[in-house]
């Protein structure tokens, strides 16, 4: 789901029934209609916030792939009992996540291939609570949990595959052969067969893990909260 530059600023605002009723048939059945043309009249403060963080059109690419995401959750989480307007509520939700996605480009270390990134040690309030869970499950799922997890994960493969249907075929190759094929294909040799850089390579993987992500949200599918 992209909204070009143009599209955001000509868009025009919804009236307050309008937009309550689009909120509504999204959260309630899911219309992909409804949602696209709720994003498109708030989209201009994804495209604020993108240029307010970013000179680099690289990295805006990706806080506004990011900032949909945040619409996105706003329109889910969204209270219609709460006597205030779609845009007021969603700009706390674009800006926070336009700013973290921000702070993580900025983070990001290349690490030389072959080499693992350190992983953080859980904390104690993560290992508690899974220790409380090991000691209330049987190591042996039931025929119960096996068919929840066939069922899930059959669910799960179909959302990717429609999702994928979304991407552009450059975001698709990426995104198949470096995170789904098993095992994936080198940063190298993905670059030679592309005729890109190897920087450029992980531009495009970050953009196009980024696009996936937008398109399985855009289809309910609900994704974790970046910390």
């Amino acid at each position: 789901m992209e909204i070009s530059y143009a599209l955001a600023r000509s868009a025009p605002m919804l009236e307050w029934e309008q937009e309550r009723a689009l909120i509504e048939g999204w959260q309630t059945n899911k219309d992909p209609s409804a949602l696209e043309e709720l994003l498109l009249s708030h989209a201009r403060i994804v495209y604020y916030w993108a240029r307010k963080l970013s000179s680099d059109q690289a990295d805006r690419e990706d806080l506004i792939s990011e900032g949909i995401i945040g619409l996105i959750k706003a329109a889910e989480m969204f209270d219609l009992e709460r006597d205030v307007r779609f845009s007021t509520y969603a700009r706390w939700w674009v800006k926070n996540a336009t700013i973290t996605a921000r702070n993580r480009l900025h983070a990001i270390v290349d690490t030389p291939e072959g080499t693992s990134k350190e992983i953080p040690a859980p904390t104690r309030h993560s290992v508690d609570d899974e220790n409380t869970l090991l000691s209330l499950v049987s190591d042996d799922p039931s025929p119960e949990e096996h068919l929840i997890t066939r069922s899930s994960h059959q669910k799960m493969c179909k959302n990717i595959s429609e999702a994928m249907a979304g991407l552009d075929a450059i975001d698709r190759e990426v995104v198949q052969c470096r995170m789904i094929k098993q095992p994936p294909e080198s940063v190298k040799d993905l670059s030679v067969r592309l005729g890109v850089n190897s920087d450029k390579l992980r531009q495009l993987e970050r953009r196009a893990m980024v696009r996936l992500k937008t398109e399985l949200v855009s289809r309910g599918v609900v994704t974790s909260r970046a910390s």
